[in-house]
């Protein structure tokens, strides 16, 4: 609207090279380039900050991880001990069972044996 109210002769403020135009378009960009610059530059160290504590939580979660699977193994590993210990329980069961069934058989065979 500027340029076509300067060009078509209606106003006369401002002629053909637009020198006043290109001052206000200058003065703008003066002002506009600095706030850009500072927008960018606090968007990335936001996005430092972001990619920072990302890193971390990763870290954290791949620590996490590690100690439960640490706790995971100790807990197979005394499962497996427990197992071993129960299954040796059991084989003293079976063995106390069948020396009380041996005894009882003898002590049965003798008390026969003294009754007739």
């Amino acid at each position: 609207m500027w340029i076509a109210l300067n060009v078509a002769n209606v106003t006369q403020f401002d002629v053909y090279p637009f020198i006043l135009l290109n001052l206000a378009f200058s003065l703008q960009a003066a002002y506009a380039a600095p706030l850009i610059l500072l927008a960018q530059t606090r968007q990335a160290d936001r996005d430092k900050a972001l990619a920072d504590a990302d890193a971390r939580h990763r870290e954290d979660l791949a620590k996490a991880h590690l100690e439960r699977q640490e706790i995971a193994t100790r807990q197979s590993e005394q499962i497996l001990g427990l197992l071993e210990q129960n299954t040796q329980l059991t084989k003293m069961t079976q063995q106390l069972s069948a020396r009380i069934e041996k005894l009882t058989d003898e002590i049965h065979r003798r008390v026969l044996s003294a009754a007739s």
